[in-house]
């Protein structure tokens, strides 16, 4: 299907089922959404899917809706790793993490293992995207944290894999830093040698001006 098909007749037509008296209707929208957030490049089409999307996540009226949380995280699993790196790297990953945070608090036993193990799914499979170092502190670790302190209480066998999920991100995180670190330790000595080299050519030009200035007064005198 053409991107301007989508843009004329798919997205407005979603758009308006939204906008209908079902709840199960509304939910059955989200995967369509995130298949046009994969598949289509049109910056305006994706920021109108963009805002529908955050609409389910932030309105107060879906708050409590589990089976919409459970739909949104499950798409964002979906579609996460080869959607737009932007829309993966400013609603996503900061939207995962936020309703982890939530499911900490989530009173009900059986919703909070439903969550968790759809977040769980979601991260395994962003794990393998790049995320920059920022996102990973701000965003990815802490969520991944939230998840392990559900899954410590509702499934251990999860939390064995989570806590080596989260491992091996921080080493990440931390040989990034010690690559940057060095990095900025080789240019910074690359410039003190580029530093020392010019003071040393210009000792050596004044050297060598003095010296043929001495030659000169020898040879007047001679």
């Amino acid at each position: 299907m053409s991107e301007a098909l989508v843009d004329r007749r798919v997205a407005p037509a979603l758009i308006t089922l939204c906008s209908g008296p079902e709840f199960s209707v509304r939910i059955s929208t989200i995967p369509a959404f995130g298949t046009i957030m994969e598949t289509v490049t049109q910056k305006e089409l994706l920021e109108r899917v963009k805002m529908q999307l955050a609409s389910f996540l932030e309105d107060p009226q879906y708050q409590d809706q589990h089976s919409l949380h459970m739909e949104i995280i499950r798409t964002f699993g979906r579609v996460g790793p080869n959607a737009e790196p932007r829309f993966r790297d400013e609603f996503v990953l900061p939207h995962l993490h936020k309703l982890a945070l939530g499911n900490n608090v989530q009173p009900s036993e059986i919703k909070r293992i439903d969550i968790a193990t759809q977040l769980f799914e979601a991260y395994s499979a962003l794990s393998c995207c790049f995320i920059s170092e920022e996102l990973m502190v701000t965003h990815f670790l802490p969520g991944l944290r939230c998840l392990k302190t559900d899954m410590e209480q509702l499934s251990p066998e999860h939390e064995v894999i989570l806590s080596s999920m989260i491992k091996e991100v921080e080493t990440k995180v931390e040989n990034r830093s010690i690559g940057q670190a060095e990095g900025s330790v080789s240019i910074a000595a690359s410039l003190v040698g580029e530093d020392a080299k010019t003071k040393f050519l210009s000792k050596m030009g004044q050297l060598t001006t003095s010296g043929a200035m001495l030659a000169n007064v020898f040879q007047r005198k001679k």
